[in-house]
């Protein structure tokens, strides 16, 4: 039996697509509060999003793509995370917005790693800057930090002067929130979509899924609905970040988000 060049090709498209498919099951198997999904366009290109609940970054909604390689997982080059909106922060380039991975790993090798695990990182980087930037400590028992990073600026801020790193990070937070509900940039059907909440539309929609017509229409042998990939509604998180953020940080002074949330969201 042989195959054409063509027919090699199409097969091992095929299989890649399973591999992506796979990560993406992992992806929503793992994790809380951080979503990612390969682009309808392309495998290759995923939209994520990050709700930051605690830290120094609580508060912010960070949009970010990560673009996979073309051989994507069996070379052992890094996958590219590139933030939509300006993040200061050590590890973020300033021009370009792409985030170091090199701290966290330098080779892709595709039975130790997986794209959850950029999307721990990604986490780790917002709710511990200053342990991303760690080396260990001195003998004196200083913190010791990396030589070099994607931001120098941000790297001085937070170790000589933090309580202005704190002021400087919130305003890209505060800033973050006031776009979470932009319009989308991209008509890709799976571009993660964060909508206002409004309490009649969700019971209406939750009355909807009960109701048999629904039930008979999306379930074959007892099986449950498909879910809905790309929206929810951001109540949830927005209560647990109030929650989260009073009281937690020891230095710096942070806005109260209770009235702030009432306003921009519930509409």
């Amino acid at each position: 039996m042989w195959y054409s060049r063509g027919g090699s090709q199409r097969m091992a498209l095929i299989s890649q697509g399973y591999k992506i498919l796979a990560e993406y099951k992992l992806v929503q198997e793992q994790l809380k509060n951080i979503y990612a999904i390969p682009s309808y366009a392309s495998g290759l290109h995923w939209f994520g999003v990050i709700f930051v609940h605690s830290g120094i970054y609580a508060g912010g909604v960070f949009r970010f793509s990560i673009l996979l390689p073309d051989n994507f997982p069996d070379e052992e080059s890094l996958p590219t995370v590139i933030f939509t909106m300006p993040i200061f922060h050590p590890h973020v380039c300033v021009e370009s917005k792409c985030l170091d991975l090199t701290p966290f790993i330098t080779d892709w090798h595709k039975d130790q790693h997986h794209i959850w695990h950029l999307l721990r990182y990604i986490q780790a980087i917002f709710a511990d800057p200053e342990g991303s930037i760690s080396t260990g400590k001195s003998s004196t028992g200083d913190l010791v930090v990396l030589d070099e990073v994607n931001n120098m600026e941000a790297l001085n801020m937070l170790v000589k002067n933090r309580p202005e790193y704190i002021k400087r990070v919130q305003e890209q937070a505060d800033s973050s929130r006031l776009h979470m509900c932009d319009k989308p940039m991209t008509d890709d059907p799976h571009y993660i979509i964060v909508e206002p909440y409004c309490e009649d539309r969700h019971l209406r929609f939750m009355n909807h899924l009960k109701s048999p017509s629904w039930r008979e229409a999306t379930c074959e042998d007892g099986s449950p609905p498909s879910e809905c990939l790309g929206h929810f509604d951001f109540t949830r998180h927005l209560e647990e970040e109030v929650a989260s953020r009073r009281g937690k940080l020891q230095r710096g002074n942070l806005p109260d988000l209770q009235q702030e949330a009432r306003c921009q969201v519930v509409q």
